[in-house]
C-alpha cells in the first residue's frame, strides 16, 4: 500500500511539473540561452505568452531539452486577465510571469528567435539567421481560442524542426 502511495505521489508530482510553465526573469536579467527559444510580441502579454508557456509544455511533454520565454518591445505591466484565465483553463500557470522587454542579450543567446506580430526594435542585434516571423496570427482579444490554435500549430511545428537533443 505505501509502495501505491509513493507511485500516486511521484505521478502527481510529475503531472504538476508538465503543466506549469516555468516563470519569466526579471527585465534586468535574461535567462535566454543556446537552448532557449524567444517568443517576442509587441506588449508581451498575450500571444508570446501563449507561445511560451504552449512550448514549454510541449518541449516538457516530449522529454525535450529546450524552453522558451515571453518578451515584448513595449511590453505591459501584467500578462492579460483573459490570458492568464485561459491558459490556466489549460492547466498552464502563468501567473508569476511579468511581460518583459526583450534584451540584446535574449536576442544574442537565444537558439531562435520568434516575431509574433511585431518587429523587432531597429537598435538590436541582427537575428535574421534565427528569426522566424509569425505574422498571421489572429488577435488574441478578437477570438482567443482562434487564436491560441493557430499559436500551438505553429509551436508545433517547430518543436518537430529543432535540432535533436544530444
Amino acid at each position: 500500500m505505501k509502495s501505491a502511495i509513493r507511485i500516486l505521489a511521484s505521478i502527481t508530482a510529475m503531472s504538476l511539473a508538465l503543466v506549469s510553465a516555468p516563470a519569466q526573469s526579471t527585465p534586468s536579467q535574461s535567462d535566454a540561452n543556446r537552448s532557449t527559444v524567444v517568443f517576442v510580441c509587441e506588449h508581451g502579454a498575450a500571444k508570446s505568452v501563449i507561445a511560451a508557456a504552449h512550448f514549454n509544455r510541449l518541449a516538457m511533454e516530449r522529454g525535450l531539452p529546450f524552453r522558451a520565454v515571453s518578451r515584448g518591445t513595449k511590453p505591459d505591466d501584467v500578462v492579460a486577465t483573459g490570458v492568464r484565465a485561459s491558459l490556466a483553463s489549460d492547466g498552464i500557470d502563468v501567473s508569476t510571469w511579468r511581460p518583459t522587454s526583450v534584451s540584446d542579450q535574449d536576442l544574442r543567446q537565444a537558439m531562435q528567435v520568434i516575431s509574433l506580430a511585431t518587429d523587432l526594435p531597429k537598435t538590436k542585434p541582427n537575428v535574421k539567421s534565427k528569426l522566424l516571423e509569425w505574422n498571421h496570427i489572429p488577435p488574441v482579444s478578437e477570438n482567443y481560442n482562434l487564436a491560441r490554435a493557430a499559436i500551438v500549430e505553429h509551436v508545433r511545428k517547430l518543436l518537430d524542426n529543432l535540432p535533436p537533443s544530444k
